[in-house]
C-alpha cells in the first residue's frame, strides 16, 4: 500500500509514465544488443558489449532521474553532484560486468549476469537517493528496502536467463519487459521505503537541480536511442545484406553465377513435386576437351568459356526450366517436355549452344559437349534416380563422338544394378558367414622358419564364385559395410589364431575408414580379451594412403593400439605420399616392401638398389623389412643377398584357410641364409 500511496500522492504521474517508457525502450533494445554480443566473438563481441552496457546503463539511469524529477516531496531539495556521478559509475560498471558474464559458457552464467545487473541497479538507486538531499527528516522501512532488492535481482536474473529461449517473433520482447519490470519495481518499491518529515515550508525543486536533472536525462536518453538504436539498426541491415550475400554464394557458382549443385538438387525436387502429370527432362552436360582448353589457353580462358556458356544457358531458359553449373565442366538443365518431337528440337538447340566458338582475347575457342538425358517419370520419379540415369547417359555419349546426345536406356543402368546386387549380397554374406579367412605364411630369411602369417579375407560367392577382394572391399567402403567387415575379420582372425599351436604372429589389414573409427582401440582390446589371443601375436598393417587422411588422428590411434602390446607394420612401402616422413612419425615395427619392387628385381639394378637402400635405412631404424610378392627362387635369392630379413609370396605359400586348428603349411623352399654383413646386392 505504501508504494501505491507514494506513486499516487508524491509523484507527478506523467513523469512516472515517461520514466517507465524510457525504461522499457532501453531494456528491450539492450537485451537485443546483448544477444548480438553473445553471437559474436573477438573484437566485435567487445564492441557490442560496450554498446550494450552504455545503452542499458544510460537507460536505467535516465529512468531513475526522470522518476526523481517526478517526485514531489514536501521539502526543499538539493543535489549532491559527486554522489550522482558515483551512481552513474556504479550502473556503468555493473552493466559491463553483467553483459560480459552473460557471454560465458557456464550453465548459470545468464542468471548470474542478471543478478549482477540487478545489484548494480540497486546500488545506483540508493546512491542516487543519497544524492537527493532533502530539508527533512528521512527514515527508511527496511521491509520495503529488502523487497526492492529482491524484486530487482529476481526479475533481472529471470530476464537474462530466458533471453535465449524467447528469441523469435514477439516472444523476444519478453526478456526486455521482465528486465524493465525489475528496474521499475525496484525503483518505486525503494521510493516507497522512504518516509519524509519536512522541517520547514517547502520551496519546491531548486531550479539549478531541475536543469541538471533535465539535461542529464536528455543526454542519457539520446545516448540510448542514438548509440543503441542506430547501431543496432545499421548492424542489422548490414547483417541482413551479408546473410543474403552468403545465401546467394552458398547456392550459386562463383565463376558463372549459375545455381550450384545444392541449389539444382532443391530445384529439381521442386520441379518433380509440382510437375502435375507433365514430363520433365533432366540433362547432365559435360564439356569435351575442357582440360585441354585450360592446359593450352590457361585457366582464365577456361573461366571465359564457362561464363560465356552460362550466359547462353540463361538466355535460353524456358518457362518451368532452369540451368546450373554442377562443378568443373559439368552443367545440369531441367526442361518441361511436351512431346518427343519438341524434346528432340530442344535438345538440338541446347547442343548448338555448346558448338558456337567462344571468343577470348584475340582468338576463338572451339567447344562441344556431351549430353545425357533422363525423363521423369519414364526413367525415374525422384531426383537421385533421374540425375544418376542422366549421368550414365552422358558418359555413354562421351564414349561415342558421333552421338553427342544420349537418352537413358535401361541397359546403361545394368552395371549400376549389378553393383547394387553385389552390395546386397555382401551384406548377406556378412550376416550368414559366407566370408572365409585365409592365411599366407611369412618366413625369416635368416633361419627359413615361419615368422608369421597375413590374414586375408576371401568371399566364395554361391553364384559368382570367388569374388576378388579388389572388387568387394571398395564396394564395402562405398556402401558403409567396411566397418562391419573389418570387425568380422578382426574377431574371426583372433578367434582362429588363438587355437593354433606355438603362438604364431598374424597380421591384419586396416583401411582408412576403420582408422577413423573412434571405437577401434576398444574393438581391438575386446577381440584380444574375448579370444584369449596374446597382444604380441597380433600385428596391424596399414598403408601410407590410409594414414594420410588425418595424420594426427592416425598417430593417436596407433599409439593407443601399440600401448596394448600390438605391433604395427607399414604396408606397400614406397607407393605412398611421404614414406620417410611416415617412418619418422609413426611407431612401426615392420616395413612391408611393395610387390612392385620385388617384381622389378629381375629387370635390372634399380629395384635392387632401392631395396638395398630401404634395408639399410630400416636396419638403422631397427625395423625389419619384409618383401611381398615373392614368386621365384631368383627373387628370394636376390632378396637374401641384399639383406632383406623376411619374405612372403606364392613361392613360400599361397593364402589358404586354417585346417584342424592349425595354420596352412609352408611350401618347400630352397633358400640360403644371408651373410651377416651383407647390406648391398652383389655384382
Amino acid at each position: 500500500m505504501r508504494v501505491l500511496t507514494c506513486l499516487s500522492l508524491e509523484h507527478h504521474f506523467p513523469s512516472v509514465i515517461l520514466a517507465a517508457l524510457v525504461c522499457i525502450l532501453s531494456c528491450l533494445l539492450s537485451l537485443r544488443l546483448q544477444r548480438r554480443s553473445e553471437r559474436s566473438n573477438g573484437g566485435v563481441q567487445v564492441a557490442w558489449l560496450v554498446i550494450t552496457a552504455i545503452c542499458l546503463s544510460a537507460g536505467i539511469w535516465s529512468t531513475h532521474f526522470i522518476a526523481m524529477l517526478g517526485y514531489r516531496p514536501a521539502a526543499t531539495v538539493t543535489l549532491d553532484v559527486d554522489q550522482t556521478a558515483l551512481s552513474a559509475l556504479i550502473i556503468v560498471c555493473g552493466t559491463i560486468v553483467g553483459s560480459y558474464v552473460a557471454t560465458l559458457s557456464w550453465s548459470f552464467a545468464r542468471a548470474l549476469a542478471g543478478a549482477v545487473v540487478g545489484l548494480s541497479v540497486t546500488g545506483m538507486h540508493y546512491v542516487g537517493m543519497a544524492a537527493y538531499d532533502l530539508d527533512a527528516l528521512v527514515s527508511w522501512d527496511l521491509r520495503y528496502v529488502i523487497a526492492s532488492v529482491v524484486l530487482g535481482v529476481f526479475f533481472a536474473s529471470l530476464a537474462f536467463e530466458v533471453s535465449d529461449r524467447f528469441d523469435k517473433g514477439l516472444k523476444k520482447l519478453i526478456p526486455g519487459l521482465l528486465l524493465a519490470l525489475g528496474v521499475v519495481s525496484l525503483h518505486f518499491t525503494g521510493m516507497g521505503a522512504m518516509v519524509v518529515i519536512p522541517l520547514g515550508a517547502s520551496e519546491g525543486l531548486n531550479p539549478v537541480t531541475f536543469q541538471i536533472l533535465a539535461f542529464t536525462t536528455a543526454v542519457a536518453t539520446l545516448v540510448v536511442v542514438g548509440a543503441g538504436g542506430i547501431g543496432y539498426a545499421v548492424e542489422a541491415g548490414l547483417r541482413e545484406r551479408s546473410d543474403r550475400r552468403m545465401r546467394h554464394l552458398a547456392l550459386h557458382d562463383i565463376v558463372t553465377n549459375l545455381p550450384n549443385r545444392a541449389c539444382f538438387s532443391a530445384m529439381v525436387d521442386h520441379a518433380i513435386e509440382t510437375r502435375a502429370g507433365k514430363r520433365l527432362a533432366v540433362l547432365m552436360i559435360d564439356l569435351n576437351r575442357f582440360k585441354e582448353i585450360n592446359d593450352v589457353w590457361g585457366h582464365q580462358a577456361g573461366d571465359t568459356v564457362l561464363c560465356d556458356i552460362a550466359d547462353r544457358l540463361r538466355g535460353h531458359e524456358r518457362p518451368g526450366g532452369f540451368a546450373a553449373r554442377l562443378g568443373g565442366d559439368e552443367f545440369g538443365i531441367v526442361i518441361p517436355v511436351e512431346d518427343e518431337a519438341a524434346l528432340t528440337e530442344e535438345l538440338n538447340l541446347i547442343d548448338s549452344l555448346f558448338q558456337t566458338p567462344v571468343r577470348h582475347a584475340d582468338f576463338e575457342i572451339i567447344t562441344s559437349a556431351s549430353l545425357g538425358v533422363a525423363l521423369c517419370p519414364d526413367d525415374g520419379e525422384d531426383r537421385e534416380t533421374l540425375m544418376r540415369n542422366a549421368d550414365l547417359a552422358m558418359y555413354k555419349a562421351k564414349t561415342d563422338p558421333l552421338h553427342r546426345i544420349q537418352q537413358y536406356e535401361h541397359a546403361l543402368g545394368e552395371a549400376v544394378r549389378q553393383r547394387r546386387e553385389l552390395a546386397q549380397d555382401l551384406r548377406r554374406a556378412l550376416e550368414t558367414s559366407q566370408l572365409k579367412m585365409h592365411y599366407q605364411p611369412q618366413i625369416d630369411l635368416k633361419t627359413g622358419d615361419v615368422c608369421g602369417y597375413e590374414a586375408l579375407v576371401r568371399w566364395p560367392h554361391p553364384v559368382r564364385g570367388l569374388v576378388s577382394p579388389a572388387e568387394f572391399i571398395p564396394l564395402a567402403e562405398a556402401n558403409g559395410l567396411i566397418g562391419r567387415l573389418g570387425d568380422w575379420v578382426l574377431e574371426t582372425t583372433c578367434e582362429e589364431v588363438a587355437r593354433w599351436p606355438g603362438s604364431p604372429k598374424v597380421a591384419i589389414n586396416l583401411s582408412a575408414i576403420q582408422l577413423n573409427d573412434p571405437h577401434l582401440v576398444g574393438k581391438v582390446l575386446q577381440a584380444l580379451v574375448s579370444t584369449g589371443l596374446s597382444p604380441t601375436q597380433l600385428e596391424i598393417e596399414l598403408t601410407e594412403t590410409a594414414l594420410i587422411h588425418d595424420l594426427r588422428q592416425s598417430l593417436s590411434v596407433l599409439r593407443r593400439i601399440k600401448a596394448l602390446g600390438v605391433s604395427m607394420a607399414l604396408d606397400d612401402f614406397g607407393t605412398g605420399y611421404s614414406a620417410l616422413e611416415t617412418l619418422r612419425q609413426f611407431p612401426f615395427d615392420k616395413i612391408k616392401l611393395d610387390k612392385g619392387f620385388t617384381d622389378g628385381l629381375s629387370d635390372g639394378g634399380r629395384s635392387r638398389a632401392v631395396i638395398s637402400a630401404v634395408v639399410t635405412l630400416a636396419r638403422n631404424l631397427d625395423i625389419p623389412v619384409l618383401a611381398e610378392g615373392v614368386e621365384t627362387a631368383d627373387q628370394l635369392e636376390l632378396l637374401n643377398m641384399v639383406g632383406c630379413e623376411q619374405a612372403q609370396g606364392y613361392l613360400i605359400g599361397r593364402p589358404a584357410p586354417a585346417e584342424n586348428g592349425a595354420p596352412p603349411a609352408v611350401q618347400d623352399v630352397m633358400w640360403r641364409p644371408a651373410e651377416p654383413a651383407a647390406t648391398h646386392y652383389g655384382s
